[in-house]
């Protein structure tokens, strides 16, 4: 009797031996290198997460914040230190490990064959692809939604009729010159001052130019910086929410005095801030 024939499939027949995906994980996470690269990395992490706060305390040495702007400016710094702080400590843990794990032997000793072939490893890219694509996508759109509250915040350019976006507005008129600030009030009958003052918790609108070469205006601990172009008046805003003496400085290198173009900012109440402009000659805003 002839022997039956088994009639061709039209695919590979199904694999009979593949172990089940927890297996091969737990497989994976048994090797010497991974279980070593996972230790590091926590280690290295749990070391780098302090930087949150201590890039936070530097930048508060001089006072800071003293606006909402600059409140934002911290809080997406601190965000950002977090977020990269996993995807650092694993870098560091794989470079920490190829130097000292997978270093090369001397002598007549066989080589360490358990050096991970990453490139063609296909889970392994695309984890790592995944994972850091969607750490920048959160990064990019947290950034966009904080650029848009700083922009909101900082009130952007006054409108074509001329009229003030707020009718609150203090107008300042911000001159930078080799290498001094220069500061215009002209709501007080153009009273000039070298030294910032602003009331708290009112809406300050900044026309910023220059004289002589580019410089850039940085009102540090509220978060407010902008170039001072020559032959140009560019604007900025911002509403100082605390009292007491502020930095101002040039952040754009312009001359041999460079580092020595700085004053103070003064916030103090609405009253004393008009008090000051009195005694300069200011009368009443107009």
């Amino acid at each position: 009797m002839a022997d039956t024939l088994t009639p061709p499939t039209d695919g590979p027949e199904a694999p009979t031996n593949r172990p089940p995906a927890m297996h091969r994980l737990r497989e994976w996470l048994q090797r010497r290198y991974v279980r070593h690269v996972l230790i590091i990395t926590v280690v290295v992490g749990f070391a780098l997460l302090p930087l949150c706060w201590l890039i936070l305390a530097a930048m508060n040495q001089s006072g800071g914040p003293a606006s909402t702007v600059m409140e934002d400016i911290q809080q997406t710094i601190f965000v950002f230190t977090l977020v990269s702080i996993p995807i650092t400590s694993f870098v560091f843990a794989v470079l920490i490990y190829s130097l000292f794990g997978w270093k090369g032997k001397g002598g007549d000793a066989p080589p360490n064959n358990d050096n991970p072939a990453i490139s063609n490893n296909i889970t392994a890219v695309i984890t790592w692809t995944v994972s850091s694509s969607l750490l920048a996508g959160f990064l990019v759109a947290w950034g966009l939604i904080e650029l848009a509250d700083i922009t909101a915040d900082s009130y952007g350019s006054q409108p074509t009729t001329g009229q003030l976006r707020n009718a609150d507005e203090v107008v300042i008129n911000v001159t930078g010159q080799q290498w001094v600030w220069t500061f215009e009030y002209p709501q007080y009958d153009k009273v000039t001052t070298d030294i910032l003052y602003l009331p708290k918790d009112r809406p300050v609108l900044f026309n910023v130019t220059s004289v002589d070469v580019i410089h850039n205006f940085w009102a540090v601990e509220l978060g407010v910086k902008v170039d001072a172009n020559p032959g140009a008046i560019t604007q900025t805003g911002v509403t100082p929410n605390k009292e007491g003496i502020f930095n101002v400085r040039c952040a754009e290198l312009c001359g041999l005095h460079h580092a020595y173009m700085e004053t103070e900012i003064r916030v103090m109440p609405q009253d004393a801030f008009d008090s000051m402009m009195r005694e300069n000659g200011g009368g009443s805003p107009s």
